[in-house]
């Protein structure tokens, strides 16, 4: 899965969630997940697990 392939609202929105997580705000993070669901996309999932992933280990 290439982040190319995603479309600039969804690439928005998994930075959001990102961010969302490093800050600790829980609703920020559940209006950005509820807009992920809305995508419906397994490829936004599955970009959002990658970052997520490589976030955890950045300070």
């Amino acid at each position: 899965m290439n982040e190319q392939a995603l479309s600039p609202g969804a690439r928005e929105v998994i930075e959001g969630v990102v961010d969302a997580v490093r800050a600790g705000d829980d609703v920020r993070i559940d209006r950005l997940l509820e807009q992920l669901v809305r995508i419906g996309s397994p490829d936004v999932l599955y970009e959002l697990r990658r970052q997520l992933a490589n976030g955890s280990e950045s300070p």
